[in-house]
């Protein structure tokens, strides 16, 4: 067993990687990482949805996750892979297998970066091996390959991008069902301005983005039925011909029906199913430290509760998609989270002051519709919110989805860098 003092991570995605790296320079000698994650593997889900259309992307969204793909040669820092943590106790978490000779870890610090869930193919299923990943991704490029009429069920970022994916890959029809005024998420409440660490209120997106997205999905050919939504049929109750509520190729083409009486043909359908935060480490042990169905953090990513002498408000923090700090759930705000927390770790290791955090600086939002198309915008203090042209969408984003920007650099300091193919043309 290692005589150094641990800094807990649990989970190795955009939020907790990002805090790894950050950390590693600063951490004393006498303190390690440990980066935990339940998958065997890394994954990009930036750029899943074309990777489940597209051949050959299925090679750029995965790779393995290793100490030795993160941490450099000789490094006292450790990745624990494919293994779960069941229990989080007030100085120590318990892992579902022994690591060191015990399955309980202690700690001085443990940072909560557990993300969020999503439906297959934006996320890997749980306890899939990366061999099962890349070939049920290819299953899902046949499928799309065979599709003629597609009905995709929801209008936020992940429908939109999945219906310019389909475009591209010659699918010929093409119908988004949304459940409200304008595709994405414009008319949301708004954020709260309090300084109530047990609110939280998802940001609206701005109109103009929506609009832009509408033109273009209509000179795209893709129809958009707005302030509707498909009824969602439990197996038993299709009848002959009738959609079954099965998402992916259908047998033939099937009818779906709409709350407002439409009936829609497609032998294709796609869920549009937005996150769900892992959440339920934190639900079992205090259900007190969950806000709006987020682990609830105060200005210094330190998790908190209302329940009196919780286990977790002294030495634990959370980051990213899991954790209440406002603004949208994006792997830019993660990341942004992990930069912050990695300052208040360090000086609470030296003793020093803790440093409160608020996301500042521009905040973007970038959605492609397939190679060449989609719109976004950029959030600047000050300035306020400014649509971002097309054509740079298409150059900093679609083309090639951010795999050698972003998700990448994650190994650059591992003794074992993994790598990936170049876009297939």
């Amino acid at each position: 067993m290692s005589e150094c003092q641990n800094i807990v991570i649990v989970g190795a995605s955009g939020a907790g990687s990002q805090l790894a790296t950050s950390l590693l320079p600063q951490l004393p000698r006498t303190h390690r990482i440990l980066l935990i994650d339940a998958s065997s593997f890394a994954s990009w889900p930036l750029a899943s949805l074309r990777a489940a259309v597209t051949p050959g992307w299925e090679k750029r969204v995965a790779v393995p996750l290793s100490t030795e793909s993160i941490f450099p040669s000789g490094s006292q820092h450790q990745v624990i892979s494919g293994c779960k943590v069941v229990e989080l106790r007030k100085n120590s978490i318990v892992l579902e297998r022994a690591f060191e000779g015990s399955s309980e870890v202690p700690f001085l610090k443990c940072v909560l970066a557990t993300g969020a869930s999503q439906g297959f193919p934006m996320r890997p299923e749980p306890g899939m091996s990366m061999e099962a990943y890349t070939q049920k991704l290819q299953q899902l490029q046949s499928e799309a390959q065979r599709a003629t009429k597609a009905v995709i069920i929801g209008g936020g970022a992940v429908g939109l991008e999945m219906a310019g994916e389909l475009k591209d890959a010659g699918v010929k029809s093409i119908t988004i069902v949304h459940n409200a005024s304008h595709v994405l998420n414009p008319s949301s409440a708004p954020a709260s301005t309090t300084n109530d660490h047990f609110s939280y209120n998802n940001p609206p997106t701005a109109l103009k983005l929506s609009v832009s997205l509408e033109k273009q999905l209509k000179a795209l050919g893709i129809d958009v039925i707005l302030d509707d939504r498909v009824v969602i049929p439990s197996p038993s109750d299709a009848g002959p011909g009738e959609w079954d509520g099965s998402t992916g190729l259908q047998n033939g083409l099937k009818k779906l029906k709409t709350k407002n009486g439409k009936v829609l043909e497609a032998d294709y359908v796609f869920q549009s199913i937005g996150n769900k935060p892992n959440v339920g480490l934190v639900q079992s042990v205090d259900p007190g430290a969950i806000v709006s169905g987020l682990v609830a953090v105060n200005e210094y990513l330190q998790v908190i509760s209302k329940t009196s002498q919780s286990p977790l408000t002294d030495n634990y923090f959370a980051i990213g998609d899991c954790c209440s700090t406002p603004g949208w759930k994006t792997l830019q705000g993660a990341q942004s989270d992990a930069d912050a927390c990695a300052v208040n770790v360090i000086n609470a290791i030296k003793g020093k002051s803790l440093k409160a955090y608020s996301r500042g600086g521009p905040a973007a939002m970038f959605i492609p519709l397939g190679k060449s198309a989609g719109a976004g915008t950029l959030d600047l203090p000050i300035f306020g919110t400014w649509l971002v042209p097309q054509f740079m969408v298409k150059s900093l984003k679609a083309q090639k989805l951010m795999v050698e920007e972003m998700f990448m650099p994650r190994f650059k300091l591992g003794s074992q860098k993994p790598t990936v193919p170049a876009p297939p043309a």
